[in-house]
């Protein structure tokens, strides 16, 4: 059964790069979600496996979402290229993948943290 991966990303280009690499992995994609409080009403209506989540929304950062996320005990990882956000320094355990590194990161990580 494939593994639901919660995305918050408001760039829409980057969004379906994700979404396809993702798709292409086997995990079924909650998403592409562009603002916070869509992402947090995704969150209450079913519990994903992961998510994949940019720092910085065009409606806000992404902090709520992430407190939650840690709450319920769910993997996630900041995909961004704000390496020193506050949410990274708040967030301490998760990973960070550069939107640069895409292509050579993303799924690695998303295997290494739901293995």
């Amino acid at each position: 059964m494939a593994r639901s991966i919660l995305l918050v990303e408001d760039d829409p280009n980057v969004a379906a790069l994700i979404s396809d690499m993702l798709e292409g992995a086997d995990y079924v994609v909650d998403g592409p979600y562009a603002t916070l409080s869509d992402g947090m009403e995704a969150l209450a209506r079913s519990m994903p496996a992961a998510a994949v989540l940019d720092i910085r929304l065009r409606c806000g950062d992404i902090d709520l979402l992430a407190d939650d996320l840690d709450l319920y005990d769910i993997p996630y990882l900041f995909c961004s290229g704000a390496f020193d956000h506050p949410a990274v320094r708040r967030h301490p355990n998760a990973l960070l993948v550069p939107k640069p590194a895409l292509g050579r990161s993303l799924i690695s990580t998303l295997q290494s943290m739901l293995h």
